[in-house]
């Protein structure tokens, strides 16, 4: 089998022109290198080097051999790569990657944010290290731990007539023109079981595909809606938004933190996970009204993928 410093050791020669630079370049001395050429040259059985005064030039064999041994030596690099030290990779759904994250991480630490799919799609691709996500579906290989619950509210604009009144029904908010955001955060899920059975879905009257979308259009008069506090602070800090009192129990979110199921207890993304928990989790009532479990949406967000995730701990999906 072909050693790789070997191959190195060729590339180093025909990129430096000659024993002497690629010896500098490798750290080595020229007698150990001359060895590698010689020992790589046995193997193949074919010269590879024309050696001269001025240096060393690839013969025909060697300039064949050039592109291979790149691609191998990259390839090595590569691979090593995947398991050395390198940034904790963090995938993240719109929401709690713009909203939730941000303060928790530290500058080495990567955020990818996207589609709740998405981001489990990567996790499974193996592309990232964590994922947080607003549903859980179950799927193979990978396992649900809840990280936070986080309360959802109505929000309308300054003026509004619902601005400033007492606690109102949640159909009352969504009878008004209502504004959604990105589709598949399963939001919808959350108003239905909410609303019940029997009750008509709500109706989205404009859709802005982001919860930033959604805050300015509310802002600007077109509409009402229903999202994350904390994707709120800011504005109802600011005046910009009012919050609507709601009656009956409050309305959460689950946000799941995702991982592959195989994961040792001290790998870097049950560590991180640790760390996030130490800092503090944000948890609703245990009365709250909570979507345990995703599923078509039939409100401002669009719907979720179907399938069970029904609370708990850790939810795992079938290993494949």
């Amino acid at each position: 089998m072909l050693d790789l410093a070997l191959l190195n050791s060729f590339i180093a020669v025909v990129e430096g022109g000659g024993f002497r630079a690629a010896a500098r370049r490798l750290g080595v001395s020229q007698p150990l290198l001359s060895q590698h050429l010689r020992r790589l040259e046995q193997h193949l059985g074919v010269p590879l080097i024309q050696r001269s005064r001025r240096g060393g030039a690839p013969t025909p064999h060697g300039l064949r051999l050039l592109p291979h041994a790149r691609r191998l030596v990259e390839g090595a690099r590569q691979v090593t790569a995947l398991f050395t030290a390198r940034p904790l990779v963090i995938g993240a759904a719109r929401n709690p990657g713009l909203y939730l994250l941000p303060p928790l991480l530290r500058p080495d630490e990567e955020l990818r944010l996207g589609s709740n799919h998405e981001v489990l799609e990567r996790l499974a691709a193996g592309e990232t290290d964590i994922a947080f996500t607003e549903w859980w579906d179950g799927r193979p290989g990978l396992e649900a731990i809840p990280w936070r619950t986080e309360p959802v509210i109505g929000i309308v604009p300054p003026g509004h007539p619902l601005a400033g009144r007492g606690p109102v029904p949640l159909a009352r908010l969504l009878a008004e023109p209502l504004v959604g955001g990105e589709p598949g955060t399963g939001m919808g899920r959350v108003l239905a079981e909410a609303l019940g059975a029997t009750a008509a879905p709500p109706r989205v009257a404009r859709v802005m595909g982001s919860t930033e979308g959604v805050k300015r259009a509310v802002a600007a008069g077109l509409g009402v809606s229903v999202i994350l506090a904390c994707a709120a602070r800011d504005e109802l800090a600011a005046g910009s938004l009012v919050k609507v009192e709601l009656e009956g129990p409050a309305l959460t979110r689950r946000i799941w933190a995702v991982l592959p199921a195989d994961l040792p207890p001290r790998g870097p993304a049950r560590l991180f996970l640790a760390r996030l928990c130490e800092a503090g989790c944000s948890r609703a009532e245990p009365e709250a009204v909570t979507d345990p479990s995703p599923g078509p949406d039939a409100a401002p967000a669009g719907s979720a993928p179907p399938g069970p995730g029904r609370g708990g701990r850790v939810r795992r999906g079938r290993q494949a």
